[in-house]
């Protein structure tokens, strides 16, 4: 499932990436452009404005309620019966929405500090923008985030 959120859900579509789910923001006006845009790329529009509601509008959107965003992405994941799958988590680039993919630990030994270096084996590679990620600690925190608002029961 693909999503296209307003400026107004950065927080939102940023953890969407977390999880797993390519997410992008439209830093346009909202309106009739917007929903074409989520159509024509086939995207699940997110929106906070409430009178988007009243738009004939034939893709899917879904107005979004909640002021912080742990509510903002419990709204997405229940309308959207969305699989919050630890494999998923840290999959996709937080800066370019690319897929992430494995890269051996010698590419990357110039390329990342040597305390990380030495303590992780795995890590991954946006083909876009080229940074390097790494479990680290992050997964770790973003586990204990999404069970501490109920959005996963184990880690």
């Amino acid at each position: 499932m693909k999503f296209l959120a307003d400026r107004n859900l950065g927080k939102l579509t940023k953890w969407l990436r977390i999880l797993g789910y390519d997410a992008v923001i439209w830093h346009g006006e909202i309106g009739r452009s917007f929903l074409r845009e989520g159509a024509r790329q086939g995207r699940v529009v997110l929106t906070r404005r409430r009178d988007m509601a009243e738009r004939n509008y034939l893709g899917t959107m879904l107005v979004i309620y909640g002021d912080k965003m742990p509510q903002q992405l419990t709204e997405v994941i229940g309308a959207y019966s969305l699989d919050v799958n630890t494999a998923h988590i840290l999959t996709i680039c937080l800066h370019c929405n690319e897929t992430l993919r494995s890269i051996s630990r010698t590419d990357v030994e110039d390329r990342v500090p040597p305390y990380v270096f030495q303590t992780q084996q795995k890590f991954r590679i946006c083909t876009n923008c080229g940074q390097i990620f790494w479990a680290g600690t992050h997964r770790d925190n973003v586990c204990s985030y999404l069970r501490q608002h109920n959005l996963i029961d184990h880690p």
